[in-house]
C-alpha cells in the first residue's frame, strides 16, 4: 500500500513513481494491483443528534476501490501525456513548462521517471452521509452543521439532505 498522486481518465488511473523501489518490483511480478481513496469530509460530533450520547459520534465519507492491471509506459509521448494531467489536475494554474520528449529541459528527467497505468476491471464504491441515523436525527444533524456554517458544514449538510430526498423519492 502507497499512497500516490494520480488522475483518472477514461477507465484508467494514472500516476508517476520511480523505475525501482518495491512497487516497481512487485509490479514487475505481478501486474494485479488493487487501488483505493478515501474523502472523509467531516466528523460529525455526537451531540449534534443526542447530546448525552457519545455513540452518536459518526463521519462521513466516499470511498473507491479498483481492481484491474498495470501497464508501465515506455512510449515517451505517451509519458509526457500521463504527466501533463497530473500537472493539469495538481497544478491547474499551469505556471509550468509543458512536458514534451523533445524539450532537453526533461531529457535526463524522462527516461528516469516511472509512468504508469492502471485499467479498470471492477470498481466498487460506497458512501456514508448519516443514512444510517433517523431521519429525525439527521435533521438534527443538518440543522447543526447549518448553524455552525463552516464551509464543509454546508457541503455535507446538503449531502445528507440528498439521503433524505431518496426515503421521499
Amino acid at each position: 500500500i502507497t499512497p500516490l498522486n494520480f488522475v483518472y481518465e477514461d477507465g484508467w488511473i494514472y500516476w508517476h513513481g520511480a523505475v525501482a523501489g518495491e512497487r516497481f518490483h512487485c509490479l514487475q511480478q505481478d501486474a494485479r494491483a488493487v487501488f483505493a481513496a478515501v474523502l472523509i469530509p467531516l466528523y460529525i460530533p455526537s451531540y449534534f443528534a443526542a447530546e448525552d450520547n457519545a455513540t452518536a459520534a459518526t463521519s462521513t465519507f466516499k470511498s473507491v476501490i479498483v481492481r484491474g492491471r498495470v501497464s508501465s509506459f515506455i512510449d515517451p509521448d505517451e509519458k509526457c501525456q500521463v504527466l501533463n494531467k497530473l500537472m493539469a489536475k495538481y497544478q491547474p494554474e499551469g505556471r509550468y513548462r509543458k512536458i514534451t520528449p523533445h524539450d532537453p529541459f526533461y531529457a535526463k528527467i524522462l527516461p528516469a521517471t516511472g509512468v504508469y497505468g492502471l485499467r479498470v476491471e471492477e470498481m466498487v464504491g460506497k458512501f456514508k452521509f448519516a443514512q444510517n441515523k433517523s431521519v429525525e436525527d439527521r435533521k438534527k444533524i443538518i440543522n447543526r452543521l447549518k448553524e455552525r456554517g463552516e464551509a464543509m458544514d454546508l457541503i455535507v449538510a446538503e449531502e445528507i439532505e440528498k439521503t433524505l430526498r431518496d426515503i421521499k423519492s
